[in-house]
């Protein structure tokens, strides 16, 4: 249903932490496939990768490049572009299940579950992660070549914040 996208280069660190807490939905089958978009890291991002059975594309440049590539074959019918230090609160699935069954049309862009009181208020701070159908995402210009690669397609996709 869903293909997990992740731009990450030296990103072992955060990645393993990411990679658990979707691990609950893989096994319930929302989440089909993770993509781990790598620029040649030397951390042992790989290898979580790797061990949690996710399918790398490695491809130099920034973020949006690899999420470029990353998001170029999805094997799901949703795509969700994840920042590799997302956090995603508890019950993050039942706020993605509940945008999937609104139908295809609409994106929404996730907020950092761990941002303050007034980033809150104020929208949630800079986007975690983008949550789009792979028919809709076909039909946009996809993402632009950038380290702040979410930002510029959630404005151009038009999405609305996903509430947790």
């Amino acid at each position: 249903m869903i293909t997990v996208v992740i731009a990450t280069h030296d990103s072992a660190r955060l990645l393993g932490p990411l990679l658990s807490s979707l691990v609950p939905a893989a096994i319930d089958g929302l989440v089909r496939e993770v993509v781990v978009a790598d620029a040649g890291s030397t951390d042992g991002t790989l290898e979580i990768a790797e061990d949690c059975g996710a399918r790398i594309v490695r491809v130099g440049g920034d973020a949006g490049t690899r999420l470029l590539a990353g998001c170029a074959a999805p094997r799901g019918d949703w795509l969700l572009v994840l920042e590799p230090d997302a956090v995603l609160p508890e019950g993050w699935r039942t706020a993605v299940e509940r945008h999937l069954a609104g139908g295809p049309d609409k994106a929404a862009w996730l907020s950092r579950a761990d941002a303050g009181w007034f980033q809150r208020l104020t929208g949630g701070g800079p986007p975690q992660g983008l949550l789009v159908s792979t028919r809709r995402y076909g039909g946009s210009s996809g993402f632009k070549a950038g380290e702040k690669a979410l930002p510029p397609i959630v404005a151009s996709l038009k999405a609305s914040r996903l509430t947790w």
